[in-house]
């Protein structure tokens, strides 16, 4: 089941979706033909033009605005379902975007939502091995020995790694619970359903050593209680 499939699961047809930092705009796209409403956020002109395009091309509607996470022009308890995926690491406050998506859900409304582990075995973002186990201070180095430096910026937000934003899965399990979320770990459930005689197994190594020491992204569904 891909990304599409797996939100539309939550979401009846004519309902409507928004999608934080909504990047070139396929999520809007998928969405809206699957005759959801679609709204979208994004800070970058430029994407926000490619997106326009995309829909333009595969003949299907989406509202993009030019906003901020952490400022969503949205009425309160206004969507059914909110995507945010790959988003967190790169804005300037993440507690304030999942205070906002709160806000704009409605009760009983579910948000996916990613976040970047403080410890993973493998960044995505420089492709390098075991940098996220290093002190920040030490990673900046190496990262600049392999000439991979990024640099933060206004449009597409912070891409440095000492300036992104990761957690454990312990301190972001706590900002969203304190924010009113109910937290569920999609790969926990997935092994729950498919690893059914030996779940337990798997979910001790999972919990213990996959998820704090070797995935990359904590995957969420928190719902709006």
């Amino acid at each position: 089941m891909d990304h599409y499939d797996y939100c539309a699961r939550f979401i009846a047809p004519g309902e409507r979706i928004l999608d934080v930092g909504s990047g070139r705009g396929k999520f809007l796209c998928m969405m809206a033909k699957k005759h959801f409403l679609v709204s979208g956020v994004e800070n970058n002109p430029t994407y926000i033009a490619e997106s326009q395009k995309l829909l333009q091309q595969h003949e299907v509607e989406a509202e993009i605005l030019h906003a901020r996470a952490e400022y969503l022009p949205f009425p309160d308890n206004y969507f059914d379902f909110v995507n945010c995926a790959e988003v967190t690491e790169h804005v300037e406050d993440p507690v304030k975007v999942i205070h906002e998506i709160f806000r704009v859900l409605k009760k009983d409304g579910k948000c996916y939502i990613s976040f970047h582990n403080r410890y993973g075995f493998y960044d995505y973002h420089y492709h390098l091995f075991m940098i996220n186990w290093l002190p920040r201070k030490y990673s900046d180095v190496i990262i600049k020995l392999f000439g991979r430096q990024k640099a933060d910026s206004a449009e597409t937000g912070r891409h440095k790694l000492s300036s992104m934003h990761y957690y454990t899965f312990d301190c972001i399990q706590q900002i969203l619970e304190t924010a009113g979320f109910v937290v569920q770990d999609i790969r926990a459930q997935k092994i729950r359903q498919q690893h059914l005689w030996c779940s337990f197994i798997v979910m001790f190594f999972y919990l213990h050593f996959l998820r704090p020491y070797y995935f990359n992204t904590f995957h969420l569904l928190v719902e709006k209680i």
